[in-house]
């Protein structure tokens, strides 16, 4: 089976494929810190969170991180782009301080090794989630709006299910709640 015929690199003359998501520009501004201990990547995250209008600070470690917390300027936090495996200060311990500061803020690992992510806890915490090395800018992109907002596109609202009639026209749905409710004694 032939692999897929897809370019790795942009020339200039060649035609630029539109992103498929619908994706304008932020209304509201939202403040991101970005901290890899690999340079290229570094330059790579700073490049494409940019384009969704957040007000980017940016440093090669954890250390680096925790001291631009403490600098009077600081403005703070509202989403923490960081790379886990750091010399050091590792991406968990720059959460936690991040979040000692700015309890609100939210938390997105990139990471090639997701299993190290998960060492002693069985879960990531609210408003924490991870992207896995490698990983293209849209997929990037949609990562961070779906932890900032809950949707990747303006005007796209996360479904409430229960508000949903859909959910109940299957009556093979209804009548396992029903029965699940009856054996908790609920119905």
């Amino acid at each position: 089976m032939p692999f897929p015929n897809i370019p790795l690199i942009h020339r200039p003359g060649e035609v630029v494929v539109p992103a498929t998501l619908p994706r304008p520009p932020l209304p509201v501004r939202k403040r991101v810190l970005v901290v890899d201990d690999e340079h290229p990547l570094l330059k790579l995250l700073v490049r494409v969170l940019s384009v969704d209008n957040y007000e980017i600070q940016s440093t090669d470690s954890g250390v680096g991180a925790a001291k631009l917390l403490d600098v009077p300027s600081f403005r703070g936090v509202d989403l923490l782009v960081t790379d886990l495996m750091m010399p050091r200060m590792n991406g968990r311990e720059l959460a936690d301080a991040v979040r000692q500061r700015y309890p609100s803020a939210r938390v997105l690992y990139v990471t090639g090794f997701a299993d190290a992510l998960f060492k002693g806890v069985n879960e990531l915490g609210e408003g924490e989630s991870f992207i896995e090395k490698p990983f293209g800018a849209e997929g990037m992109l949609e990562a961070t709006r779906l932890l900032m907002f809950g949707h990747s596109c303006d005007g796209q609202e996360p479904a409430d299910k229960r508000d949903s009639t859909e959910e109940w026209t299957d009556d093979r749905l209804r009548t396992k709640v029903v029965r699940l409710l009856k054996r908790l004694r609920f119905a």
